[in-house]
């Protein structure tokens, strides 16, 4: 019988990456990865891939390899050379695991992996479990962190959410979590959107209290039919921000509140002057490293 193996590559990255080299994995069909967040560290995290040695020959891997480090040029950031070990055909899934601990956001907020239990230190949090399965959204990037921050000092008892590019679910189950009456999420990856149900379940929310859908803003408004929502976090790109800057209204009340994340700093000014165009008046940007997040409020 042949034994198999894996390999196993650890990469310690700018965290700002995270969720770009998820999305690479994902484009070449790669679900075998983790990410372990580094104690005390804002910076850095290890990013583990796992390949198999029976479909990843050397020259594969090394190419893929390269294929990152070129990937990570377009945001202007460098891949360490990597350390590559050979492991043994263990189960991958109770490998990566062990790379997730809880990760305490804001003043109320924990993120909880799901397969564990809730440590006393953290009794008093409003928990979040999750099981991030093959969506963005795992709460240590700084554009998640800004929004689940946001929601933090936002009062949503009552107010009905819509959750746009909703990935994991995680901003949707923060809303929840924090008082609001409903959220409706949306995600143009079926992906996401399994994730975004699961996750609901894990943390006791029906369909009622989270919608999830396949689509954009037009399935929001279905979702909606009719009815209005109070506040919409959106944690996406510029440029799909601005694609969209002119459908936020179909789906929003009257002084509604919105953040739009996903920002760069230096693309504050241009997201607020395309928003103003339609009636979006400047409340606040908060800004982690190089990422931003804008607070809005519709006239």
């Amino acid at each position: 019988m042949i034994q198999r193996f894996w390999w196993r590559l650890k990469l310690e990255v700018p965290i700002e990456l995270e969720e770009s080299l998820i999305w690479k994995c994902e484009q070449e069909c790669i679900k075998t990865f983790a990410i372990e967040l580094l104690e005390g560290n804002k910076t850095k995290l290890i990013f583990w891939i796992w390949f198999q040695d029976s479909e990843w020959i050397d020259k594969d891997r090394f190419k893929f390899y390269e294929s990152l480090d070129r990937f990570a040029e377009t945001f202007e950031k460098k891949l360490p050379l990597p350390i590559w070990e050979k492991v043994d055909d263990e189960d991958w899934s109770a490998s990566w695991k062990r790379c997730w601990h809880p990760d305490p956001i804001g003043e109320k907020l924990l993120i909880l992996p799901a397969w564990l239990d809730l440590p006393d230190v953290f009794a008093k949090r409003i928990v979040i479990k999750l099981d991030p399965g093959s969506a963005f959204g795992t709460g240590s990037h700084q554009t998640t962190r800004l929004c689940l921050e946001a929601l933090e000092k936002i009062e949503l008892n009552g107010l009905r959410v819509a959750d746009i590019g909703c990935g994991s679910g995680i901003l949707s189950l923060a809303a929840l979590g924090l008082g609001a009456k409903e959220v409706n999420a949306v995600d143009i990856d079926s992906l996401a959107v399994r994730s975004t149900h699961e996750n609901a379940l894990l943390n006791d929310f029906t369909k009622r209290r989270l919608n999830v859908s396949l689509g954009s803003i037009n399935e929001l408004q279905n979702q909606l039919n009719g009815l209005k929502v109070d506040l919409i976090v959106c944690n996406i790109l510029a440029p799909v921000i601005k694609s969209l800057a002119s459908d936020f209204n179909k789906v929003t009340s009257r002084n509604a509140n919105a953040f739009f994340s996903g920002l760069l700093v230096d693309q504050i000014q241009d997201i607020k002057s395309v928003l103003a165009e339609y009636g979006w008046q400047f409340i606040a940007a908060h800004e982690q490293e190089n990422w931003a997040l804008i607070h809005l409020c519709r006239d």
